[in-house]
């Protein structure tokens, strides 16, 4: 099954605004709490609700060091992929104007463990939420009063020039024109958020 079928729908009849939304509601003790990191409560969650980014760790159900089948169980197969030397990026999009790509990229240990294992996870969903309510969207204002960050890369897209800018807590954050963050990238701890191919989708 598609991930913009299993995890982005809300209604017909609205447009599809959020990452990993469906229709429904939960119980009003869900709402109260607006957390859970669960793939269940992902799947069932609602436009208001927001779902855990935990810096080295994880983006809701999408763990670090998880095997790539978890995802693939969860998302059914990417609509894009690239692959090389034991790397890969998958990546999957909603049927939304947004689009909202969620990038995996993982690797295998060769030699050692056969299993991809996921290293980093790319949201682009505001949805998405630190503890301290650090989203896309958010100002380099505010990621900086949550975050000791450095500039680590820059790149252009559609005439725009972009900066990644990288905390030790194992997690990276892309911002765009007016300084606002337009992408979230979970890694593990001190390790940074290089790698061999690019979570962004091809421009």
């Amino acid at each position: 099954m598609k991930y913009h079928t299993l995890l982005f729908p809300q209604c017909l009849a609205v447009s599809f605004m959020a990452f990993m939304l469906a229709c429904g509601g939960r119980g009003d003790a869900d709402r109260t709490a607006g957390v859970d990191t669960s793939a269940t409560a992902i799947v069932k969650t609602t436009a208001t609700s927001r779902v855990v980014l935990v810096p080295g760790l994880a983006a809701g159900p999408f763990k670090l060091d998880d095997p790539d089948h978890s995802v693939l169980k969860q998302l059914g197969q990417p609509d894009h992929s690239d692959a090389a030397m034991g790397k890969a990026v998958l990546i999957w999009y909603t049927d939304s104007p947004e689009q909202y790509p969620l990038s995996i990229f993982t690797a295998r240990d060769m030699g050692n463990d056969d299993t991809a294992r996921i290293q980093q996870i790319r949201v682009t969903s505001p949805t998405f939420e630190t503890a301290e309510s650090i989203h896309v969207g958010s100002t380099l204002t505010d990621i900086r009063n949550a975050y000791q960050v450095e500039a680590v890369e820059t790149y252009d897209l559609a005439g725009a020039t972009y900066t990644v800018y990288d905390a030790e807590e194992g997690i990276a954050f892309e911002v765009g024109p007016e300084e606002r963050c337009v992408a979230i990238i979970i890694h593990p701890i001190g390790a940074g958020r290089s790698s061999y191919l690019p979570l962004r989708p091809a421009d």
